[in-house]
């Protein structure tokens, strides 16, 4: 049995050329209003294929495109370059499309799962208790 608790997490996406700085969040999240509920949808085009990303130039020191994360007032910040969100959207791209169906494909399989990495330097790039790397695991029940 697991450990760990599942929380639920606000899912903010940043440009890193942004610089937002994730530690005044609750005092610009108090400005804002409800907003409207959107949708939004991303052409597959815009996702390269997993067999057209380079995962070995992540290891070397001058790559920058990794993510990074950090957590302020029960959101979860993952701030990166138009590169790093394209690779790793692939990843999660495979999740939502192939996790529905993975367990009547795979029953004694446990979970299906995707973990985004913030690349070979972590502990310099997260902050606020973000586990590297980010291990998001698919559940059709969300008390599992």
């Amino acid at each position: 049995m697991s450990s760990y608790q599942p929380v639920a997490l606000v899912l903010v996406l940043v440009h890193h050329s942004l610089r937002f700085p994730t530690a005044s969040w609750k005092q610009v999240r108090s400005r804002l209003d409800a907003g409207m509920p959107q949708k939004t949808a991303t052409p597959d085009q815009d996702f390269p294929d997993e067999a057209a990303i380079d995962h070995q130039r992540r290891h070397y020191r001058s790559y920058r495109d990794h993510l990074a994360f950090d957590i302020a007032a029960h959101t979860l910040f993952v701030v990166g370059s138009p590169t790093a969100f394209r690779e790793y959207g692939t990843a999660l791209r495979g999740l939502v499309d192939q996790a529905p169906s993975f367990p009547y494909r795979y029953p004694h399989a446990g979970h299906f799962c995707v973990e985004l990495g913030p690349g070979p330097w972590s502990r310099m790039r997260n902050r606020r208790r973000v586990p590297a790397p980010l291990h998001i695991q698919y559940s059709a029940d969300w008390r599992v």
